[in-house]
């Protein structure tokens, strides 16, 4: 009986836990707030602020976590004002743990639906996923998944795709830009998604924005 107590007790906690919104809220929000959505790669960028600066970047990433986990935290967000954007990286993990391309893609959908739910025609950048050496078997799958993800976003006039498998290769095979662990990134490796994210949102966003939030772009 303690044991099914402590079970339910638990099981409340974890859905309570499930449901609350993405880590890494601020009381800054709307113009040029931009929310760096997704599981570890997002989380472990530690010099996310000073690498996009002078835009306000705010990690909301989740190690470890699911496309489905990320769209139930996204889903109870409680900001009041939309971000200026919204750069997304996850699906890495779901097609590691054997969740099918198709429901993969069905994933990130899902989160998008949620994003126009919530706000609108806020701008979402689509990271690619990385070629990385520990899940370099999956690289045909991932490959599909990152053809479809460019499908979607050319399709939707608020949808970028950023892609970042070039940047991370070196005459077909990953490059020197992981850690020791072969899957999460070095600091090479987070330069060269800085470089392609910048030059991505200084393509997408009017003049006007850009004077406003990023008045260094070269």
């Amino acid at each position: 009986m303690a044991l099914a107590i402590f079970g339910g007790i638990f099981g409340t906690y974890m859905w309570m836990r499930a449901r609350e919104p993405l880590p890494g809220a601020s009381k800054r929000e709307g113009s040029c707030v931009l929310w760096f959505v997704g599981s570890s790669s997002m989380s472990r960028w530690t010099s996310l602020q000073e690498d996009l600066a002078p835009w306000v970047a705010q990690n909301r990433g989740v190690a470890g976590a699911t496309m489905a986990e990320l769209n139930l935290h996204f889903a109870h967000d409680t900001a009041k004002h939309a971000p200026q954007a919204i750069v997304y990286y996850a699906g890495d993990n779901d097609l590691a743990f054997g969740r099918s391309l198709d429901d993969t893609v069905a994933d990130l959908r899902e989160f998008l639906d949620i994003k126009t739910r919530l706000f609108g025609k806020t701008p979402v950048f689509l990271i690619s996923l990385k070629p990385s050496p520990t899940r370099w078997e999956q690289r045909a799958v991932q490959d599909a998944y990152n053809v479809a993800a460019k499908k979607i976003a050319l399709a939707r006039t608020d949808i970028a795709y950023v892609d970042i498998v070039p940047l991370l290769l070196e005459q077909g095979r990953p490059g020197p830009f992981f850690k020791e662990d072969g899957l999460h990134l070095n600091d090479e490796g987070y330069r060269r998604w800085k470089v392609a994210l910048r030059s991505t949102l200084d393509s997408r966003f009017k003049p006007d924005v850009l004077s406003k939030c990023n008045p260094d772009r070269t």
